[in-house]
């Protein structure tokens, strides 16, 4: 299945790829903080673990979700930090969104600061640590019935093969944080690593960062199917700075979904004349809007501004393909069309009302600030820009 024309032709020009540059890591003499909490990066004379603050807008959105989650069910939430680093997630977890117990676990070798990190939460029977590998942790989490409202898989590369196995750590209705940073794959460099780690074929284009988010749910979708689960995205963000993918995943039900749900994977057409299509991937909604206001309204409460500003770009994305839109225009192409036609491109301020005034929906992506995510075909565009034109009398 080819999805519209609408939502890829003509997206397909080639761009330097959005979230090359990268954040640095940053060692704390002595203590780090990050919103409530403080930690270490060193134990004794251990090497200093890898810590982004620029990530913290990360760590924010699995806080507010876990919050938002625990609200809707009424209890406090468990929690599994599958690669816990220094621990700051399952400290905020705990912390900022109630949990009520944290399994940190990581690979550690030597001398590691994450149990004394943990040590108060330790002390009160809140938490765990322990230092396998992920995936045997999900099997285990099984076998033995503790299964978590939360799994954060913070790894890296493709999100194999935590995209797969996290689901059997995750209670129904719980949810799962996946991470990718494979970046060069999801923009097509790397074939053979797209067909191993999301089963599709990928292509170069200005909406590759949002098209790997859609591989990445796809893919996760697809697995938890293949275990005879159904699940769905609550959001999907793409962290320009470090070039990371973050989509947090609901299990919706303990069943495989019925047929029409597989709708929502499809390829997508980036070149209708030549042929040339992107997936399979996740052709569905990105967020669930009303869980996404709930966060937004944590997030304001809380006093965070960055995770408020964002997550109301996900209403706006959210709206947008409500209304059909998929993947978006770059600006420069949106110009050359409208040029080529005697006409001026608008400020995307008042690009955007104008086409949602025309029944069409529009958004600025939050992957791409010179982005057009709209259900309106370039002609359609250009069509309401000169009807504005007209109108005004110009």
């Amino acid at each position: 299945m080819v999805a519209p024309a609408s939502a890829a032709a003509g997206r397909g020009a080639a761009l330097p790829l959005a979230g090359r540059r990268r954040s640095r890591s940053v060692a704390c003499a002595e203590e780090c903080r990050e919103r409530s909490v403080s930690f270490r990066l060193q134990q004794g004379g251990g090497a200093p673990l890898f810590y982004r603050p620029a990530s913290r807008i990360i760590r924010d959105l699995g806080v507010l979700a876990l919050a938002a989650h625990g609200r809707q069910h009424q209890r406090a939430p468990r929690v599994l930090d599958a690669m816990s680093g220094s621990g700051v997630r399952a400290l905020r977890y705990s912390h900022e969104a109630n949990a009520s117990f944290v399994h940190a676990n990581e690979r550690m070798f030597g001398e590691h600061p994450l149990r004394a990190n943990l040590e108060p939460l330790l002390s009160a029977g809140r938490a765990r640590v322990t230092a396998d590998d992920a995936v045997d942790v999900y099997m285990r989490s099984r076998l033995d019935g503790s299964l978590y409202d939360l799994v954060d898989a913070d790894a890296f590369g493709t999100g194999q093969p935590h995209a797969a196995e996290a689901w059997w750590a995750c209670r129904t209705g719980g949810l799962v944080y996946l991470c990718a940073t494979d970046s060069l794959t999801t923009s097509g460099s790397n074939p053979h690593q797209a067909a191993a780690g999301y089963a599709a074929v990928t292509h170069k284009f200005p909406g590759c960062n949002e098209a790997g988010l859609r591989l990445l749910v796809g893919t996760a979708a697809r697995e938890a199917a293949a275990r005879h689960l159904t699940a769905s995205p609550v959001f999907s963000f793409f962290h320009r700075p470090s070039s990371t993918f973050r989509v947090m995943m609901r299990l919706d039900a303990a069943k495989r979904p019925p047929a029409s749900a597989f709708a929502a994977l499809s390829h997508v057409a980036r070149c209708p004349s030549c042929g040339e299509v992107m997936g399979p991937m996740w052709v569905g909604p990105m967020h669930d809007a009303e869980f996404v206001a709930g966060m937004r309204g944590d997030a304001a409460a809380r006093g965070w501004s960055e995770p408020d500003r964002l997550l109301g770009s996900f209403l706006e994305e959210a709206e947008a393909e409500a209304k059909g839109a998929l993947l978006f225009y770059h600006l420069g192409e949106v110009q050359r069309a409208l040029a080529k036609r005697g006409l001026r491109q608008p400020p995307l301020a008042a690009l955007l009302p104008l086409l949602r005034g025309a029944g069409f929906g529009a958004a600025q992506a939050h992957s791409e600030t010179k982005s057009l995510k709209t259900s309106a075909t370039l002609d359609e565009v250009v069509r309401v820009v000169s009807e504005a034109k007209h109108r005004a009398g110009v």
